[in-house]
């Protein structure tokens, strides 16, 4: 086995594709400190499986990919391959090249390729195991690993002499077995313990089978007399329903006569109600009348009020109006005078802007003129310096082009050289390919019928295999998991029956009384949340119903009440409530309640959802009868708010509604510990547990059947397998051949095309470069014999007549402001002119206004005058007609106190009747309550029959005789015999037949076990055996190959290897003893770097000596030896280059001196490693 070339591409410092190719012997790789030569080590290591990111100079796994540069970005993953040449089949693989690829993604996924195929790091650990280059092998040595190799402990170091041993596979095939043989004693011990712990359960299983016997004989004798009893209960029923609906018949007659009286005196009075009605509209009349006569004699007064006051407004207007008259013409004389001076003032002005106008034109002409030749001589200027600076511009540009010209040149005929070379090259390399891949190709083409042939059966095959095995898959795995359910189903159930004998989650005074050891005790009948069996999906509504009423003992009277509560306060022992049967009476349901209960969402009463013993119905009925269970908050809601909040309600979620409009809720933390939840949870348990076993036992037989048929699919398809993997092996080996020489062919072909066309482009480059250069040179020689313009005088032109603009441009200024400042005077005084015109236009009106309203305040004066003349006439008449009204008002009233009197009797008459009406409709619900209550009381005797399981014939026929007391006392006896069998359970018979199914079972497993773990305990010590003949007589040669090794390399002393328990030659550590010539026996640790580092060298050609490896790899192990050390081990490895291929990172020229091949890194590009090869061995033939 060789190493042909390895492949990186964004690893560390090698960003581009990087290829290294290693030929035979030795190949060194050379470049300064800081170049990526130590990358190429860590790469190798990398791809071999090294995990440890701190062994490849790391802190995390993303510090291997390529992080980018001032001129490159981070790449996204890193790649690194190996081609091995296989052709001695070394490696267990049938091709004759192996590559093993690694990448690595930023976002920490990693990948791994055997010939492009996916695989696992292990299986890459398994291919150069005891190669040499395995995972523990010391074939590459960096800069760290020789102080590491010589400062591990003896156990540490073993492992590296186990690889070379070639032990390594035998010892993963161990551990293999090990690993199987704990699982097998593991399943050995959980089948014990299944079967002691079966083992317990199997004699209180049998004894729970015989109580189940003896229940089912008195429990059918149980239900005869409870039947009778039922018989009698319904019969006494219907008795009382029928006198129930004799009362109800007598109430609804006296009800409906005393609704006849009712009825006629509400007709009277209706029809003195209409009289009075009619009246109203009368009375109506007169008040509205009335009301108006008085509206209008207010109105005429206030108006007289009103007028009386305007009359005095008025007069002291018309004094105050001549007085504004006289000052509005004193203003309009003030306001002419000032307008006649401001006239005057602006024809002055007027004539000096004149004047200054004329100057400001004049000045702007002189400007004007100054200003044009002030450009023109700028422009002079500008041109002669603008022409020069161009000149000095084109000039430069001009002798770097010709000096750029003359470089591409050069480089055009270097570039032409060595394309001319490289096409012949590659045309030959083409023609050569072309060959090759036609003979490849006939080849392949028998080899892809011979593999399309067996594949076909194959697939077949295969294709029975995985489903066979899926199959098989999906029943163990359902079978584990079924299992463990049923554990812990199992664990749940006797933890629940655990908590039930113990009487978990009662208080201290209740479980005094349910352990009592008293006479009484018996007649205990048990707590409420023992005596009712609710379903799971109401269990959490019935425990907040009950609240504690789940803890109220029931007795059977109230003698034995007494007794408890004294038997309490003699052991101190607390308080509880007691539910006697004979005192204790049942609640009767409201109208509403009967009606919410029929609401959307309101799923019913809370003693209807449970079930219990009829001899208990008082109980639940005073506790739960008037509870309604609600499925939602808002369902409950808005029951309670149709009924004003009279309702107790309870949610699913456990939400309680209290009568009052109250609210009770919040999370609901895991009540197995109350009797209600926990109850219900046992039942639900029992029933999936049940299942759960029947599951089991099918999936078992399932399973049986199913490895049968997997079986044989797997030895039909290994045969098929073995005939595919010949025929795919030979057609893999001439695919990758043709794609070879198909990708030589084309690299060739393209190499040639790239470097033919290339050259013709230089060809046509170097003319256009040629012609270029001669014109460039010609213009540049013309330019150089112009002489530059002289430019002082027109500069010194340009800034006389600049002076002399800015003269002009002062005295302009100067007159510009001077007729600003007159037009603003102007402008100004014509303002004021204006403003005084307006002014004396409304002192004019103000005269004529107040003139105006004098006369008309003296008009206004009369009207009010002869107004309030007329107004105090028409007063006197409306007060006359105001008293006519109000004694006619009078009249009508003393007229209908009569009516309202006899509408009065009327009144009390019928509230009179309608009490009555109401008693009798009292009496009528009375008796349809009876009714309902012994309608109930038959159905639910009908349904207490049903759950036993009887009709009335039948009930009948199974009829006992005696009196209802002795009835009674033979149901208490039996009952009494039952209880005393204690808890039954109603699947003892069939856990107890499973159970003893289940026991045989396990034996079965038990002894496949054992007999699985005694084959394995063989092969183990087979192993055992192989690998301590194998690595004894591996370590007796290494040792001899270090002692020879170490002399010649040292020049003399020893070196000795040993076992540091030679007894146990598998566990046992290597120890290393050193002593060089002309010392003493010292430690490792106590040798210079040369010395350890050349005791490292002769542990390796010892290594090698024993067992050659593929390659190995040293990373600067030489930098502290002397000059004589490195030549010695130069020479070792020109020994041992014929078997091994040796690759070292170096900086010594005697190391780099003995390298058939030598390897350049180097760092062209900041933060980017490039590869420069020169092979010395072709360099020497052509030299000689």
């Amino acid at each position: 086995m060789q190493l042909i070339k390895m492949e990186l591409r964004g690893f560390k410092s090698f960003a581009d594709k990087t290829t290294l190719t290693f030929d035979k012997g030795i190949t060194a790789i050379v470049g300064p400190n800081g170049s990526g030569k130590s990358n190429i080590s860590d790469a190798i290591r990398w791809v071999m499986g090294e995990q440890n990111v701190r062994q490849l100079r790391g802190q995390k796994s993303e510090d291997i990919i390529f992080s980018g540069t001032e001129k490159r970005r981070p790449q996204g993953a890193a790649e690194v391959s190996l081609y091995f040449d296989n052709s001695d089949h070394q490696l267990d693989v049938e091709f004759a090249e192996v590559v093993v690829t690694r990448r690595i993604f930023r976002s920490g996924e990693s990948e791994f390729f055997i010939n492009k195929r996916p695989c696992r790091l292990k299986d890459i650990h398994l291919l150069f195991a005891d190669t040499g280059i395995g995972q523990d092998s010391m074939a590459v040595i960096g800069q760290n690993r020789v102080d590491r190799i010589l400062n591990s402990k003896p156990e540490e170091r073993r492992v590296i002499f186990e690889e070379v041993a070639g032990i390594s596979r035998y010892k993963s095939r161990k551990q293999e077995g090990l690993r199987k043989i704990a699982e097998t004693e593991h399943n050995l011990e959980r089948i014990h313990d299944m079967m002691s712990v079966l083992e317990e359960q199997l004699e209180p299983m049998k004894e729970q089978a015989q109580r189940l016997q003896a229940f089912r004989q008195l429990d059918g004798e149980r239900l005869a007399y409870e039947g009778t009893l039922a018989l009698q209960e319904l019969r006494n029923a219907e008795r009382l329903l029928s006198k129930a609906e004799n009362n109800r018949i007598t109430a609804q007659q006296e009800h409906d006569a005393v609704t006849a009286k009712l009825e006629q005196a509400a007709a009277v009075r209706k029809d003195l109600v209409t009289r009075m009605e009619e009246e109203n509209g009368v009375l109506r009349r007169l008040d509205e009348e009335t009301l108006a006569v008085h509206n209008e004699l207010d109105s005429m007064k206030s108006r007289h009020e009103a007028f009386s006051s305007r009359q005095q407004e008025l007069a002291e207007s018309f004094r105050q109006a001549g007085q504004d008259a006289g000052l509005a013409e004193k203003k309009e004389e003030q306001v002419n005078e000032q307008k006649a001076a401001y006239s005057r003032q602006l024809e002055g002005k007027k004539q000096e802007l004149e004047a200054a106008r004329q100057g400001l034109s004049l000045t702007q002409e002189l400007f004007r003129q100054a200003e044009e030749k002030a450009r023109k001589a700028a422009e002079a200027v500008a041109k002669i310096q603008t022409e020069s600076a161009k000149r000095q511009q084109d000039l430069f540009v001009l002798t770097r082009d010709m000096e750029d010209l003359r470089r591409r040149l050069e480089e055009n005929r270097s570039q032409a050289g060595e394309l001319e070379k490289t096409k012949s090259d590659q045309e030959q390399a083409a023609s050569r390919a072309t060959r090759a891949v036609q003979q490849d190709r006939e080849e392949l083409s028998q080899a892809q019928q011979k593999f399309q042939s067996a594949a076909a059966l194959l697939e077949t095959w295969e294709g029975k295999r995985r489903e066979a095995g899926e199959r098989l898959r999906q029943a163990e795995q359902a079978y584990r998991s079924l299992r463990g359910s049923t554990a812990a189903l199992s664990q749940r159930i006797r933890v629940l029956e655990s908590m039930e004998q113990e009487h978990e989650g009662l208080g201290r005074a209740v479980k005094t009384v349910l352990l009592a050891q008293k006479p009484w005790r018996s007649r205990v009948c048990g707590v409420v949340g023992e005596l009712c069996t609710i379903p799971q999906a109401y269990a959490t509504a019935l425990d907040i119903a009950l609240g504690g009423a789940t803890q109220y003992v029931v007795t059977e009277d109230e003698g034995t009440a007494k007794q408890a509560i004294s038997y309490l306060k003699e052991r101190h022992a607390g308080r509880t409530t007691f539910l006697p049967l004979d005192t204790v009476r049942p609640r009767s349901r409201t109208r509403d309640e009967e009606s919410a209960s029929s609401m959307a969402g309101i799923i019913g009463f809370a003693n209807d959802l449970i079930q219990f013993d009829d001899k208990y119905r008082n109980i639940f009925s005073s506790l739960l009868n008037k509870t309604l269970i609600a499925e939602t908050v808002d369902a409950a809601s808005a029951a309670a708010r149709a009924y004003q909040h009279r309702l107790r309600i309870v949610c699913l979620d456990g939400t309680l509604f209290n009568a009052g409009g109250s609210l009770t809720g919040g999370s609901i933390k895991n009540r197995e510990g109350s009797l209600i939840s926990r109850r219900a949870a046992l039942q639900d348990l029992k029933a999936e547990a049940a299942a759960s076993e029947q599951k089991l036992q099918e999936l078992v037989r399932q399973g049986n059947e199913l490895r049968h048929a997997a079986d044989e699919a797997d030895r039909a398809a290994a045969q098929q397998q073995q005939l595919r993997q010949r025929a795919d092996m030979e057609q893999q080996k001439l695919r990758l051949s043709v794609e070879s020489m198909e990708k030589e062919e084309k690299q060739a072909s393209h190499a040639a095309s790239e470097a033919a066309q290339t050259l013709q482009k230089l060809y046509v480059a170097r003319s256009d470069i040629q012609v270029a250069l001669v014109q460039k040179e010609e213009i540049h020689a013309s330019w150089m014999e112009e002489k530059p313009a002289d430019t002082k005088a027109l500069e010194e032109r340009q800034q006389r007549t600049q002076d002399e603009l800015e003269q002009c441009r002062h005295a302009l200024t100067d007159r510009q402001v001077a007729l600003a400042t007159l037009e603003e005077q102007i402008r100004h005084l014509k303002e004021q002119i204006c403003q005084h015109d307006e002014l004396s236009r409304q002192a004019a009106d103000a005269s004529r206004e107040a003139a105006g309203r004098l006369e008309s305040i003296r008009q206004r004066q009369e009207e009010t005058r002869q107004l309030l003349q007329d107004l105090t006439e028409h007063i006197k008449e409306k007060e006359a007609e105001t008293k006519a009204k109000d004694d006619e008002k009078t009249a009508f009233y003393a007229s209908r106190e009569a009516d309202f009197q006899k509408s009065r009797e009327l009144e009390q008459q019928i509230h009179g009747f309608r009490d009555e009406q109401e008693q009798w409709n009292q009496r009528v619900h009375a008796a349809e309550v009876q009714q309902e209550k012994y309608r109930g009381e038959i159905g639910r005797g009908e349904e207490h029959l049903a759950r036993q399981g009887l009709s009335r014939e039948e009930a009948m026929k199974r009829r006992r005789e005696g009196s209802l007391r002795e009835l009674n006392e033979q149901v208490a006896q039996l009952r009494q015999k039952i209880a005393g069998l204690g808890q039954i359970n109603p699947n003892a018979d069939t856990e107890y037949q499973n159970a003893v199914d289940k026991r045989d079972f396990y034996h079965t497993q038990c002894e496949d076990l054992l007999e699985s773990r005694k084959r394995l305990q063989t092969v183990v010590a087979e192993i055992d055996e192989a690998m301590s003949s194998q690595f004894s007589q591996a370590f007796s040669e290494i040792a001899r190959h270090f002692q020879r090794i170490f002399s010649q390399l040292f020049g003399g002393g020893t070196a000795h290897i040993s076992l540091t328990d030679s007894h146990d030659v598998l566990q046992a550590g290597v120890s290393i003893l050193i002593q060089p010539p002309g010392k003493k026996q010292q430690p490792l640790t106590l040798l210079s770097g040369g010395e350890r580092a050349l005791t490292v060298i002769a542990l390796l050609l010892a290594f090698l000596a024993y067992h050659p490896a593929p390659f190995v790899l040293f990373d600067e192990v030489d930098a502290a030896l002397d000059e004589a050390n490195v030549i010695r081990m130069a020479k070792y490895m020109k020994n041992y280059s014929g078997t091994t291929q040796f690759i070292v990172i170096t900086h010594r020229r005697k190391t780099m001196e003995a390298a058939n091949t030598l390897q350049g890194v180097t760092m062209e590009e900041k933060g980017v490693s490039r590869l420069l090869t020169v092979k010395v061995d072709d360099m020497i033939e052509k030299g000689s």
